[in-house]
């Protein structure tokens, strides 16, 4: 026998399913919102830390005139520019690349903690901006590591990098920070030193670990292997990354003009992504406008 639903069962039925369809589509937006989340984490940390607008110095040092200038006297995290610095104190120290050291590993590192000559360590430091390595070079500094960072700060004085502090030999502390303006004379210090200035313009670099079981080649790839694919004449090199910082890039370019022969410092610091840090370098070294668009007689 068929029996017919009542008014009532029928609400009943409708009202289930309409629960039903509700809490499908709220899990469905919880999904979303839930992915949304994890791919944007990492842009959230970036717009937290990092101001909307970067500082960007553009320098011929052989004349002493600022080309390009945008926020040069902002103070900003340091990041991983910081060791270039570490290499001009340790350099200053013992520049005998052929003494061992065993690598710290209190900065965290992905080479395996074992004996490194000086010279591997330099091209961890300046190629791969291996921490461990900024560390070990500082703990082996005449009074140890406390010593090593004093006279990093003593050597920025020297420099004129008046608002610039060093905090540790990696970068890794947000409390190392300095301005375009001091990077940039930082840069050219830096220039003055052969060693740093052949090892942090390698794309690669290859270890060979040996141990008892077997024999193995650690390839070591550099930060800024874009830019010295794309941009000519680059003489020093290094780049940096943290939440706080940003990416940053501080390099020297030999370039020529007609007859006339020339270097030139760029700095970057806090740009939002790696493709902006590059970027931004391609379009002020091929002299396109950024910023305020002017030339002074500077200080260098």
């Amino acid at each position: 026998m068929n029996r017919h639903f009542t008014f009532t069962e029928w609400l009943v039925v409708f009202a289930v399913l309409f629960f039903l369809v509700i809490q499908s589509a709220d899990a469905k937006n919880k999904h979303r919102r839930k992915s949304h989340r994890k791919h944007t984490v990492k842009e959230q940390i970036i717009r937290e830390y990092v101001p909307d607008t970067i500082s960007v110095m553009v320098t011929n040092v052989t004349d002493g005139v600022i080309i390009r200038s945008q926020n040069i006297d902002q103070i900003r995290p340091l990041a991983s520019m910081t060791k270039l610095m570490t290499a001009m104190v340790a350099l200053d120290h013992d520049d005998d690349m052929n003494r061992k050291l065993v690598l710290r590993q209190m900065a965290g590192s992905k080479m395996p903690k074992r004996e490194y000559t000086r010279g591997e360590l330099f091209h961890m430091l300046l190629i791969k901006s291996d921490n461990a390595a900024a560390e070990t070079l500082a703990a082996d500094y005449p009074n140890g590591r406390d010593a090593f960072i004093r006279d990093m700060n003593i050597r920025a004085m020297m420099l004129t990098m008046y608002s610039t502090k060093f905090d540790d030999p990696s970068g890794l502390s947000p409390n190392n920070v300095s301005t375009a303006s001091d990077v940039t004379q930082m840069v050219i210090a830096a220039s003055k030193f052969g060693k740093i200035r052949d090892i942090s313009t390698k794309k690669t670099a290859t270890i060979n670990i040996l141990d008892t079981k077997r024999s193995r080649t650690m390839i070591l790839h550099n930060t800024n292997a874009t830019i010295l694919s794309q941009i000519e004449g680059v003489q020093v090199s290094k780049t940096g990354y943290t939440n706080p910082a940003g990416f940053c890039v501080a390099i020297l370019i030999y370039k020529q003009n007609g007859d006339k022969e020339y270097h030139e410092v760029i700095v970057v610091m806090g740009a939002r992504n790696p493709s902006q840090r590059v970027d931004t370098v391609k379009r002020v070294s091929y002299n396109r406008v950024i910023g305020d668009n002017y030339a002074t007689t500077s200080r260098f």
